[in-house]
């Protein structure tokens, strides 16, 4: 079994990327499967704000049982509720169905997230924290970018059910991945079990980091739920639309390992996390009113590749701003600001496009996230922002 933090963080990185490459294939399908059966933009907002809202409340204490009960069994229920969910979504044949199925899927992520991001925090050598967090952050991110593309081109091969059950197969394998190589996580402090949310609710650069990652998200809400309805509108198809979200998962990336590099060398992850959300908020306002292949291709890689320095620094401040005994609950609530911030984006902006257009819309998403950045920036300037351990 794995043991040593390498293949701790191997394993790891391997189950995300296979997990999440096959659940993201569900991505730009969901959305283009909805309106086919009634949904607008808002429904469409609903169905993937539920999802995200369902992973949201569920990661806290997901994340705080991974602390007391080991984070294997979290990883592999998480990824048994996504081949279940996968296959239920080609039955639904109305909106409401695709609610509360796509809504249960969230239970999976919450499942998953935490304990992955906690076992990489529990793996870090010391004053390598940027280190692992980018190469766990390249594979999650790796398949947000992969899987998309793979999902519109099973839509457009063999119809949108199909696709989904193609989904389900890919998570399976990942489920017999997770299931042949067990992970032995490092040993915790025998006191673990009684930490409790007391012990990080007073912490502001953990406020800190959880406000921006609900910022970052949030854009990234407004681009995954409505990007594939504008680019519809726009006559792109279906594999057209995976193309571009492929440009910015690949950005997103390729861009991990060097911030890893970068947050380890500076030891100051807070400044390139405010930088990277940003530049991503700047450029959703920008994204409806680009025209043209080549500038939207720049654009995604620009937003793609920030995000990903961004959110490899928010994981570093994140467990450099925690202890192993309470890191799954500080992971957990930082899966929920994710999920939070993506539900916000696609619940909240819904409405905003339906009855004034994509550019409103996007504006609104791109200055949320400013706001939220400069809090964030702010908390982290009057408490002192978190070091990584012998940075």
């Amino acid at each position: 079994m794995a043991s040593n933090p390498l293949s701790v963080l191997a394993v790891v990185c391997l189950l995300t990327f296979l997990h999440y490459t096959a659940a993201q294939m569900r991505g730009p399908i969901l959305p283009l499967y909805a309106v086919t059966h009634g949904a607008s933009a808002t429904g469409v907002g609903v169905i993937l704000g539920a999802h995200m809202m369902v992973a949201a409340v569920g990661s806290i204490p997901f994340g705080r049982a991974s602390d007391i009960w080991g984070r294997r069994r979290f990883l592999i229920g998480g990824m048994i509720v996504s081949i279940g969910t996968s296959l239920l979504l080609p039955l639904a044949e109305d909106p409401l169905a695709l609610l509360a199925i796509y809504g249960l899927a969230g239970l999976g992520v919450a499942a998953f997230t935490p304990s992955a991001l906690s076992l990489v925090g529990d793996a870090a050598a010391p004053g390598r924290a940027g280190h692992a967090f980018a190469w766990y952050s390249t594979a999650h991110y790796g398949a947000i970018g992969v899987g998309p593309y793979l999902g519109g081109l099973a839509a457009e091969a063999w119809g949108y059910r199909t696709a989904f059950i193609a989904s389900a197969v890919g998570v399976a394998v990942a489920l017999i991945a997770g299931l042949v190589l067990p992970i032995r996580a490092p040993a915790l402090p025998a006191s673990h079990s009684g930490a409790t949310f007391a012990e990080v609710r007073g912490n502001a650069a953990v406020w800190a980091g959880w406000i921006l990652s609900i910022s970052g998200l949030l854009i990234q809400g407004v681009v995954f739920s409505f990007f594939p309805l504008l680019g519809h509108d726009r006559g792109l198809t279906p594999a057209a639309i995976g193309l571009v979200f492929l440009v910015l998962g690949l950005a997103n990336t390729v861009a991990r390992l060097p911030a890893g590099w970068l947050v380890d060398r500076t030891g100051r992850p807070a400044p390139w996390a405010i930088i990277g959300v940003l530049v991503a908020s700047v450029s959703t306002i920008v994204l409806p009113h680009v025209g043209g292949q080549t500038p939207l291709f720049l654009l995604v890689a620009v937003f793609g590749g920030v995000s990903g320095l961004a959110f490899v620094a928010v994981g570093v401040a994140l467990a450099s701003a925690t202890t192993p005994a309470t890191r799954g609950l500080v992971m957990g609530g930082y899966s929920t600001c994710l999920y939070l911030g993506f539900a916000f984006g696609s619940f909240g902006l819904g409405p905003v496009i339906t009855r004034h257009g994509y550019a409103a819309g996007f504006a609104v998403g791109g200055a949320a996230g400013v706001v939220g950045t400069l809090i964030a920036a702010a908390l982290w300037a009057t408490v002192g922002e978190p070091r990584p351990k012998d940075s």
